[in-house]
């Protein structure tokens, strides 16, 4: 099946009038109907199965998507007859709701993940179907149709889409997709830029992108499968290039014309970037490495336009996030090392930049935030990671990778040295700053708890100040991050046994701050388990100070009762680890204490 006008039948199924098969074409401009695709015996219920309440279900799925469908066409014939006017774009919008996830659900549906599966869906919408060729072919016009005409409409637009990106995102759907013409014409379309998909937002055009990489990697040939690739990315790599290597390209960057072109270059990698799999990373790894070098070139040149920096980043983000984790040794010290360089140019363009207008909306500060998840995808490397040099780079150079000196810590704290100065407490107050800032310095203390004493004097007091701030004042989804960051800590202390460093220093102070907040403070209980791995630890390193803090805290009770009760409940937290050390059972039997401590006299000594 190759173009639209091959589609010469479609199932009558699909225009089910309550358990009626109808004849009627959902398709005009003269499209011939086959006879019914499936007998109405078909639908009948069958003794020998066994399971006749699954039939009445059937035909109710059935009667909604003819039902949706019928709306559809409506709709596609009012366009073509130039009444989009009376049209509801909310209406289209869920009508693109309805068909993307019922493409998801039942259209092309793998049997091998389903212990019983209704037949007559499957024998319409099933693999080698004339009703699944059928269907492919209509929502693809559908899709074309849509954003033809709502361009204008980013909503619509956007659930178009992805309805796209459900039809190739399985390859079994793809192979049906590709073989359309007019999916062809939607490539070369949105590859020249032409009207309207060019005037359709970024972040659909993102989207469109990621749509239809997505395609170029179903079944086809050799040959055409070169051909596909020629016109999807390579007008994209031509015009960037073009654009970038004008001599005059600093005098006229900042023109309406070339910004937009770079713009819609940066969106496409993101695009690219998010169409990822493991089956085909290496391809497009290989693709888009060459452009991070132009991407940082560009840092310098739009320096003092955000939004463009802020996608310039974006892109290394969505490289990193989608990536990361498929890449062998040398591939992701290629990109260790073009991230590094991106950092070494942002901090040399913030130098000295200050982050004090606290009336600034958050938005202003979202290259902050980019930078910080860009780190913390890198760091998911180190606990992520499905690499398979022998599979997903077959006949590739790996190279020896132990030659190069940059590694995801370098990068991650090279970051991590300009992420801190720049965050204040004024900058906390914007939860999604805050919330990513917490799980990146979460993150590198559980990864790399070696390199937090390593830290210049100033940045390391500025990260023991951030934790107490989390533990203290901010949220308690942020508490419970800060207090995963101290178990490692802690346990690095006790592993090099070096009782005057900062570090250690440090720990002494969070004793008593996780006491403080277990004993004497409301605190959620699901921080329970958090807090009491982090006072374990500190417990095991400072086993005097805190047999101070009990005393203490039991000296100043004049309640007998009271005294008693807490007296009986910490002999009987301390007899489960006495003496404390990093043994695993006599945490967990720590941890088991400390919850019948906490319900026990929890609620005694808690500040209000």
């Amino acid at each position: 099946m190759t173009g639209s006008s091959s589609r010469t039948s479609w199932p009558a199924l699909a225009c089910w009038d309550g358990l009626r098969p109808t004849t009627a074409s959902l398709c005009s401009r003269g499209r011939p109907c086959c006879q019914v695709l499936l007998s109405l015996r078909l639908f009948e219920p069958c003794v020998c199965l066994n399971v006749p309440c699954l039939w009445p279900l059937t035909f109710l799925c059935l009667q909604l998507l003819s039902a949706v469908l019928r709306t559809s066409e409506v709709e596609s014939r009012a366009t073509r007859a130039s009444l989009t006017g009376l049209l509801s774009p909310q209406m289209g919008k869920d009508i693109m709701w309805f068909l993307r996830r019922w493409a998801k659900t039942y259209l092309l549906v793998d049997d091998k993940l389903y212990s019983q599966i209704s037949i007559p869906l499957s024998t319409a919408f099933g693999a080698d179907t004339e009703g699944a060729q059928w269907i492919v072919g209509y929502l693809l016009e559908k899709v074309i149709n849509n954003l033809s005409v709502w361009s204008s409409e980013p909503d619509l637009a956007n659930d178009t889409v992805e309805l796209l990106v459900t039809l190739v995102e399985r390859r079994e759907r793809a192979n049906l997709v590709v073989q359309c013409e007019s999916w062809w014409n939607l490539a070369k379309q949105f590859a020249s830029r032409s009207p309207p998909l060019h005037l359709l937002s970024s972040s659909v055009q993102r989207s469109l992108m990621k749509a239809l990489v997505m395609g170029g990697f179903a079944h086809m040939d050799t040959d055409t499968k070169q051909q596909y690739w020629s016109e999807v990315l390579q007008p994209l790599q031509q015009r960037f290039l073009n654009v970038i290597n004008q001599e005059n390209f600093q005098q006229i960057c900042q023109e309406e014309e070339v910004k937009r072109e770079i713009v819609a270059t940066l969106e496409a990698l993101c695009g690219i970037a998010e169409a990822t799999q493991i089956d085909n990373v290496a391809a497009l790894f290989s693709f888009l490495v060459d452009f991070l070098s132009n991407c940082i070139g560009l840092m310098e040149v739009y320096r003092n336009t955000p939004e463009t920096v802020n996608l310039i980043i974006e892109v290394f983000v969505e490289v990193a996030h989608k990536q990361i984790c498929y890449l062998g040794e040398s591939k992701s010290m290629k990109l260790y090392e073009a991230c590094l360089t991106l950092l070494q140019v942002y901090s040399k363009n913030n130098l000295g930049r200050k982050r004090v207008d606290v009336t600034a909306e958050e938005d202003q500060y979202q290259d902050l935030l980019l930078i910080m998840e860009l780190l913390t995808n890198l760091l998911s490397k180190e606990f992520i990671d499905f690499s398979d040099t022998d599979e997903v780079f077959r006949g590739q150079d790996q190279g020896p990778g132990a030659g190069h000196s940059v590694s995801a810590a370098d990068v991650v704290l090279y970051g991590v040295n300009i992420v801190l100065p720049l965050m204040s407490q004024d900058l906390l107050k914007f939860p999604s700053l805050c919330n990513q800032y917490y799980k990146l310095i979460t993150f590198i203390c559980e990864i790399f708890p070696e390199k937090i004493p390593q830290l210049p004097e100033d940045l390391f007091k500025s990260l023991m100040y951030s934790l107490e701030l989390g533990m203290t004042s901010m949220s308690s989804e942020v508490s419970q991050l800060c207090l995963e960051a101290l178990t490692p800590l802690a346990e690095q202390c006790a592993k090099t046994q070096e009782t005057d460093t900062p570090l250690f220093i440090a720990t002494r102070h969070f004793l008593k701050l996780v006491f403080d907040m277990l004993v004497l403070q409301k605190h959620n209980m699901e921080m329970t388990v958090a807090a009491g791995e982090a006072l374990y630890t500190l417990v095991c390193l400072h086993q005097a100070e805190y047999s101070e803090l009990v005393e203490s805290l039991l000296s100043n009770q004049r309640d007998a009762v009271i005294y008693q009760r807490l007296a009986d409940a910490f002999n009987k937290l301390s007899a489960s680890s006495t003496p404390p050390t990093m043994d695993r059972k006599q945490k967990v039997a720590f941890l088991k204490s400390l919850e019948e401590f906490v319900a026990n006299v929890g609620g005694l000594l808690c500040v209000k």
